[in-house]
């Protein structure tokens, strides 16, 4: 069962799809209007628009996707951390419940803040006797090491575009990091869901 921080988490992932789908829209209607542009009438060059209206866009990357692509990164971004937040809240909660007169005065002035990097995610989780909760976090093709590698560039990448440097994304790079940072999250729910009932016994979610 996952907690409710992965839930909401999945459901917000939803929005970078969204941006994935507006983007091949996009693309879509720019590669028909250069067709309509460089063709002239006739049922045969009408149905040749037609045809790069509805069919799926092959490699390339005009700058009419360019914001598109890199809103997704910086909201993909904000949304894993939202994620990191939320997963550590309810964790800290489960775990103080009982065992100290307010556990929310002690999430309130937990180090929450900040990119989802590896520092910061393992100084907050360390908050709650996890010293090094991204530890052994892998899945298929991808190594705790290789995660770790892709945590770091999906964060310089994403100071990269919210500071305003020229940088161009394409939307695999997109898809690439949505698929790790799903996989991730459910990694991690999973991981600290077995931290916890080690520690109390009790599943927390």
């Amino acid at each position: 069962m996952p907690s409710n921080a992965l839930a909401s988490f999945e459901l917000r992932l939803k929005e970078i799809q969204q941006l994935l789908e507006a983007h091949t829209a996009l693309l879509r209607f720019h590669r028909a209007t250069t067709a309509a542009g460089n063709i002239g009438a006739g049922l045969a060059n009408i149905a040749r628009v037609v045809e790069h209206l509805v069919s799926t866009p092959g490699p390339g990357r005009p700058p009419q996707v360019q914001a598109l692509n890199k809103a997704a990164i910086a909201l993909l971004s904000s949304h894993l951390q939202g994620f990191i937040t939320d997963l550590y809240k309810e964790a800290a909660t489960r775990l103080l419940a009982g065992h100290v007169c307010d556990p929310q005065t002690l999430i309130d002035v937990a180090p929450t803040r900040g990119n989802p990097n590896k520092d910061n995610i393992t100084k907050l989780f360390a908050t709650l006797g996890f010293p090094d909760i991204l530890a052994g976090i892998s899945w298929q093709r991808c190594s705790n090491e290789r995660m770790l590698e892709r945590l770091k560039a999906f964060n310089e990448l994403r100071n990269r575009i919210v500071h305003g440097t020229s940088i161009s994304i394409g939307k695999p790079q997109v898809e690439g990091y949505l698929s790790s940072w799903t996989a991730l999250a459910e990694r991690l729910d999973a991981k600290l869901r077995t931290e916890i009932i080690n520690v109390t016994g009790i599943p927390p979610w």
